[in-house]
This record gives structure tokens, C-alpha cells and sequence, in this order.
């Protein structure tokens, strides 16, 4: 019987110590910096402010060319806004800081964007991390945002363990978001809205959604006849249990349906 004890007791303590081990680990990894990330915020621009001024008038200009019919073009950089994260983010989101998020940084490349921001609370301190693609879909306006990689440090993380909170804070803040789930994950739908008080014309539609080193390239038009020419020039996102027959019937009723149901 001691000789049974003596076995469990030192199986009990091996298990122990591989447990203390992984979560060492699983710590010192969430310590780990992404690359881009190091690089983003050391390569900041000798003058932020300008840089931000810079990005703030390139959509003052944006606002101006929507609000007239025809053909409009934007080109955002990443430089520019990045010293606008520096400089606004203290100042107009004072509630992620409050919430333990810190100094975010993109990087854009080819086609997709890297996003992170430090993130601490009393237990830990890390950089959380994730891709963006970002696509058109068959309907006008409607955006397809495939989040991946997501992670703390090196640790990767499943969004789908957040779909529900995402959706709750999209919901309170106004935000039109709707997924499509697919087998690489879910894909956050989120709708553009085509007309405003402030455009003199409309509706307002996105054409073209183009990610090149360095810079984001937004085009589309404005006028009468732009939605029922919707005619997208960059790619298109293809929906895999998103019906959009379910969009009409969701914005005619009820609103509460934010995630669809799988087949």
C-alpha cells in the first residue's frame, strides 16, 4: 500500500511540475514582441503632429469629395496613421486606455494589415496582435473583415471565444455587424452606411479596397446611379452561411439577429 502511495504522490508531484513548467512558459511567450510591432514603434516620424494633421486632412478632403457626385479616391499611409494613433488615442479613446490598452501600431502590407497594442492589467503584460483582410462583398457597402493570428505575445488566440462579446460592443456603439462562419473562422460583416445628413448627394458607394505596401487606397462614387452600377474593382469576398436575404429581412424586423445561424 505505502509503495502505491509513494507512486501516486510522486505522479501527483511530476504532474505538478510539468504544470508549473507550461504555464512558465505560456507566460514567457506572451512576453514575446511581434516583429513588426518593434520595428513600428521605433521607426516613429520625427514629427508626429504633422503626420497626424497630415491624416486629418486627407479625410477632411475624403468627406469633401463624397459629398459631391462622381468618382472619388483616397490614399491613407501608414506613417500618418500611426502619429495619428500617437497623438489621438490618449485624447479620444481614453477608454481603452482605461481598459489597459496602450500605444497601437499597424503595419500595412500587400493585400492585409498587421495591428497590435500593449496590453496590461495586474496579472500580465503583453502585445496583442492580429491580421486584417479586408474585402468587398456582393452587396454594396457591406465590408468583409477576416480576422486571423490573432495573439498575446506568441500565443495564439481563437476569436470565436469573443464573437459574442464583439458583437455586444458593435451593437451598443451602432455598428451594423453580422458574421459568416466559415472553416477558417469567422468573418466579421460590417455594413457601410450609404447615406448621411451631412452628404448633399448619395448614395455613397465603396468600389475598391486595395492594401499595397505602406499605404490603404479607398475608391468608389457618389450619386444616384452608383448603387444600381455597383461594380467592385478590387476582390470579392464570397459569402459561405451569410445569406443576404437574411440582411434585407433582418433590417425590415428585428435587429437582434447579429450572428447567423449555421447550416
Amino acid at each position: 500500500m505505502n509503495r502505491w502511495i509513494k507512486r501516486i504522490g510522486f505522479t501527483v508531484l511530476v504532474i505538478l511540475v510539468l504544470v508549473c513548467f507550461a504555464v512558465i512558459w505560456l507566460l514567457e511567450q506572451t512576453k514575446i514582441v511581434p516583429e513588426f510591432y518593434t520595428e513600428a514603434t521605433q521607426n516613429r516620424s520625427a514629427n508626429t503632429e504633422a503626420a497626424s494633421k497630415a491624416l486629418t486632412a486627407n479625410v477632411t478632403k475624403l468627406q469633401k469629395d463624397l459629398a459631391r457626385p462622381g468618382f472619388w479616391e483616397a490614399t491613407f499611409n501608414e506613417s500618418d496613421i500611426n502619429a495619428w494613433l500617437i497623438e489621438q488615442l490618449p485624447l479620444k479613446f481614453q477608454q481603452l486606455q482605461k481598459a489597459g490598452a496602450r500605444d497601437p501600431r499597424i503595419c500595412i502590407k500587400n493585400e492585409y494589415l498587421l495591428a497590435a497594442a500593449r496590453y496590461s492589467d495586474s496579472t500580465l503584460d503583453t502585445v496583442l496582435s492580429c491580421r486584417l483582410q479586408i474585402e468587398l462583398t456582393e452587396q454594396p457597402n457591406l465590408l468583409a473583415v477576416h480576422v486571423s493570428e490573432l495573439k498575446a505575445g506568441a500565443v495564439s488566440i481563437p476569436l470565436s471565444q469573443f464573437i459574442n462579446e464583439v458583437t455586444q460592443e458593435t451593437d451598443q456603439s451602432g455598428v451594423d455587424l453580422r458574421w459568416d462562419h466559415t472553416d477558417e473562422g469567422p468573418i466579421a460583416l460590417i455594413q457601410i452606411p450609404s447615406e448621411h445628413p451631412d452628404y448633399a448627394h448619395g448614395p455613397v458607394i465603396i468600389e475598391s479596397i486595395r492594401f499595397t505596401n505602406g499605404a490603404v487606397i479607398l475608391s468608389g462614387r457618389t450619386g444616384e446611379r452608383a448603387a444600381g452600377c455597383y461594380q467592385p474593382r478590387s476582390p470579392i469576398y464570397r459569402f459561405v452561411t451569410y445569406h443576404s436575404d437574411e440582411n434585407r429581412n433582418s433590417k425590415a424586423g428585428s435587429k437582434s439577429r447579429s450572428v447567423p445561424k449555421r447550416r
